[in-house]
Order: C-alpha cells, then sequence, then structure tokens
C-alpha cells in the first residue's frame, strides 16, 4: 500500500536519518499484514477443531490436536510505571 506522505504532523516533530532503524520499521510493516492473516487463520481452525466431535489427542496429516484442560484462578498483580511507543505510517490516522 502507497502511503502519501505528509511533510510534517506536528510541531515538535523532526526528521532523523537512520537507515538501519528506518529498514526494521519497512520490514515490521511488512510483516503485519502476516501476523493478521495468522490469527485469522488460527482462530478459525480453533473454531473448526472445537466444532468437531473428535476425541483427542488425533492427528490430521502432520499436526497432532489436542486438548488440555485449564483451571480457573484468580489473578491480581501491580505494573511499574513504563513508557509506551506509538508507531505509525507518516499521515495515517
Amino acid at each position: 500500500m502507497v502511503t502519501k506522505v505528509k511533510e510534517q504532523i506536528h510541531m515538535e516533530e523532526h526528521f532523523v536519518g537512520n537507515p538501519e532503524l528506518e529498514q526494521l520499521l519497512e520490514e515490521r510493516e511488512d510483516l503485519k499484514a502476516s501476523v493478521s492473516e495468522y490469527r485469522k487463520t488460527d482462530k478459525e481452525v480453533k473454531e473448526k477443531i472445537a466444532s468437531t466431535s473428535e476425541v483427542t489427542p488425533y492427528r490430521i496429516g502432520r499436526f497432532v490436536i489436542d486438548k488440555k484442560p485449564i483451571a480457573a484462578k484468580s489473578v491480581s498483580f501491580e505494573t511499574a510505571p513504563s513508557e509506551r511507543y506509538s508507531i505509525k505510517i507518516a499521515g495515517e490516522d
């Protein structure tokens, strides 16, 4: 997808020349679609498995399907202060 890049988004924004980081950001953006497709297909597969009446464990081709119960538990935790980075393509909201 080609994005029209705006010259400047914020008054505080400045350009940084870091080819190595820019290449990593481009690779990250390319992989986003793959992750999204994987999650969609993974969800579909698990729904299909859940809808079958097969007794686990069983095999389908080279895949072994098994199911393990997960007991309920109470979770309580504190978090430490941190920072969160936002990474977007310039001009996309």
